[in-house]
């Protein structure tokens, strides 16, 4: 690895902040850390996990949360095709303040050069100072990464606050690091890979990930040798229709052609990619707009001139394909704004009829140039959700936010009747602001409130006008912005123990419906269920968690209108299946809990991308394809007991020909409940509603999965599912 030296090395200077750390783990150590050693101890799953490399890094960086705390992260790893340190994780961090880091700053430098761990509680040089400003930083701590004894890059966590991090900190990092070597093991040689090359490889079985990793090379290399380079993103004209027709078994025989043609007529030189559903990417190194056009229009010819296989397996079916092309540097010069353009040049072309090559230079109007918005999912959920297991203000908390955003509310409280006092506390605020912490656990009067009224009321209430209350003084809801709320109390042995509190509804003119109230009408029963336990939590943790998780799970589908009850259905034809091939009554509770909680991974991934219209691209793909992780992370919080249950979720997607993930299992080595729950959900999923298309019916979903018998799914589920529906 070569050394740069943008910034100056002092040697003195950096050995001030030089932490020498200790492999050894004493018992004192032990004690103190002990809730930190078993995180550290999960990052060997990471390394099992047959994750993409980046998604490995944001579980990683999870980890790193869960035992320490920081305001700011970076994880460098040097590229050697760019000769520079590239930062593969940026977290805290805005736009502006994410582009000074892009090759590396003085603590990455002197973590090259000396392989130590940098501790730095606070600033005792001008360079160190600045270089903490620069971050809007106080303190730091920086560990090296190694692979087979090589320095490959660093990982650095910052903090707003002096001395914010202890040398306890920095130890549990660099043994972290040690720990997860693995994880990089394999970093250099995917760095030597030619990606993707048309050498050897079969349609299918291309890393996307690694896709767009090569192009940032190949612009690089453009970039320094002054030359050009064309993308073309090509998509199978009617791919959707065919698949309907025949079945996905055909239609992913028909892509496999489609990719066969392509890689027979590009040179070595080039990167050719599978590139979601129904698409393929293709580089063409040092290739003007000119010469990639005349490719791309010779490649359409071809292709449309082939025939492939109909039902009969006849080749009598003609298959055409539309290719948007963009070259670097003219359409763009960086990597985001050239496959936005090749996506807005591929649409054209299939606007436009399909079977034709559209040019960037050919588009209406002008481009939009700015990068691509690349949502960071939010991690941070996942911890949150996990700790809420063992804390009933964080659940509670987590269940009204979650109603706020199903009924897009503004604010939101919760507040539980203290029988002592005769009043009601107030739990959970959310949506005050600065007040919020200042107004928690403040006593609220069971007489002229609201909270009082809808406690007596007894039942949910949905007001368009709170001024017709007259039961309410008019103090109590000034600060509404409007007079609609929405109230839920919680009913135990008809005595009210609680209240939820929904108010300044975002749209709908503001105006909660009795829509919204029959959306959250099952809040009454669960969470009073689960509140009850709640209150005596120590004696019943195990069953608090598992209804607390079920009622989330609830929620998520109840503001998804394509995805409502999917969770129940699923569990439906789980325990029908489970009952018709023998498996006991305690492996049958496992699995229709297995199948409520499959998708509560959700919390922390974007609705948008579950409700988009389109396809997805990479980054939102790799996204979803975390779901499964997410899910079986939250269920961790749950005893050790129900391993059985996290792991029928985790391998839910996996499929009998490896083609599945995450670990990319075969056959027996999935799990029957796994296989079972793959089957319930994917009918449930194929029979429901889609933004992106209409439901099948019972029997056309049945002859797609039967399609996949063997392939995909379990034939002998599959079967008994058959004579369950008939």
């Amino acid at each position: 690895m070569s050394e740069s030296r943008k910034y100056k090395v002092n040697d003195q200077i950096a050995k001030n902040y030089i932490l020498e750390v200790s492999p050894d783990i004493t018992e004192e150590f032990a004690l103190k850390k002990f809730r930190e050693i078993n995180i550290l101890l999960k990052s060997n799953l990471i390394s099992n996990l047959n994750m993409e490399f980046k998604v490995s890094l944001h579980v990683l960086c999870d980890l790193v949360r869960e035992m320490i705390q920081y305001d700011k992260a970076l994880l460098y790893l040097w590229d050697n095709d760019l000769e520079r340190l590239t930062p593969y994780i940026v977290r805290g961090f805005s736009e502006k303040q994410a582009e000074q880091p892009s090759d590396g700053n003085l603590f990455s430098e002197w973590c090259l050069r000396y392989g130590k761990t940098l501790f730095v509680p606070f600033s005792s040089h001008p360079d160190v100072t600045s270089s903490l400003e620069e971050v809007n930083s106080k303190s730091m701590i920086s560990v090296p990464i190694y692979e087979s004894n090589n320095i490959i890059g660093t990982l650095q966590l910052y903090s707003h606050q002096l001395n914010f991090f202890s040398e306890d900190d920095a130890k549990l990092l660099w043994l972290l690091m040690i720990q997860s070597e693995t994880l990089f093991r394999n970093y250099e040689n995917l760095e030597r890979i030619s990606i993707l090359s048309s050498q050897g490889r079969t349609t299918g079985q291309t890393n996307i990930s690694q896709f767009h990793e090569q192009l940032e090379r190949e612009i690089g290399r453009a970039d320094r040798r002054k030359t050009p380079m064309s993308l073309l993103l090509i998509e199978a004209d009617r791919m959707g229709e065919y698949t309907r027709k025949y079945g996905h078994l055909k239609g992913e025989g028909a892509l496999n052609e489609i990719g066969s043609m392509i890689m027979n007529q590009i040179r070595q030189i080039d990167t050719f990619s599978r590139y979601g559903e129904n698409r393929f990417a293709l580089l063409l190194t040092e290739t003007d707009r000119k010469g990639a056009a005349i490719f791309a229009n010779r490649l359409t010819e071809n292709i449309g001139r082939s025939l492939i296989q109909d039902e009969n397996g006849e080749k009598t079916i003609r298959m055409t394909i539309s290719a948007g092309l963009v070259t670097f540097p003219f359409d763009a010069k960086d990597k985001l704004p050239l496959i936005q353009a090749a996506e807005q040049t591929l649409h054209k072309a299939k606007e436009s009829g399909g079977n034709q090559v559209c040019l960037y230079t050919e588009l209406d109007s002008a481009p939009q140039t700015s990068e691509l918005s690349a949502k960071h999912m939010d991690l941070d959920r996942i911890t949150q959700t996990i700790d809420s297991i063992f804390n009933l203000d964080r659940l509670l908390e987590l269940v009204v936010q979650i109603c706020m955003g199903s009924l897009q509310s503004e604010k939101g409280s919760f507040l539980l009747y203290d029988k002592e006092h005769d009043c009601f506390i107030l739990r959970v605020a959310c949506g005050f602001g600065k007040y919020a912490d200042l107004i928690k656990n403040t006593r609220v009067p069971a007489e002229r409130t609201i909270t009082g009224w809808v406690a007596a009321l007894k039942e949910p209430v949905v007001s368009t006008n709170i001024e017709e209350i007259t039961a309410v003084p008019k103090s109590l809801y000034k600060d509404y912005k409007n007079n609609s709320f929405l109230s839920v109390p919680l009913i135990s042995e008809d005595k009210t123990i609680g209240v939820v509190h929904l108010s300044n509804k975002i749209s709908n003119d503001g105006i909660f419906t009795h829509d919204d109230l029959e959306r959250i009408l099952p809040l009454s029963e669960h969470l009073t269920h689960f509140l009850k336990q709640g209150i005596s939590f120590e004696e019943a943790q195990y069953n608090f968690s598992k209804t607390a998780l079920s009622f989330l799970a609830f929620m998520l589908e109840a503001k998804d209108p394509y995805n409502r009850n999917h969770s129940e259905r699923v569990a439906g034809y789980a325990e029908k299946l489970a009952r018709r091939m023998n498996l006991s009554q305690k492996e049958i509770e496992k699995l229709t809990l297995s199948a409520r909680l499959h998708d509560i991974g959700k919390i922390a991934i974007s609705d948008e991308l579950f409700h988009k219209p389109g396809k997805l691209n990479e980054e939102e793909t790799a996204a979803v394809r975390r779901l499964p992780f997410f899910s079986w992370k939250i269920l961790d919080a749950l005893s050790t007991n129900d391993e059985v249950v996290k792991n029928t979720v985790l391998k839910l997607h996996e499929k009998l020909d490896g083609s599945g993930y995450p670990y990319g299992l075969v056959g027996e080595q999935i799990s029957l409940p796994s296989r079972i729950l793959s089957v319930a959900d994917t009918f449930v999923s194929m029979t429901s509603n889609r933004p992106y298309r209409p439901p099948f019916s019972q029997k056309d979903a049945l002859q797609n999965m039967a399609a996949l018998a063997n392939i995909h799914y379990d034939p002998e589920v599959l079967q008994n599912l058959t004579e369950i529906i008939q």
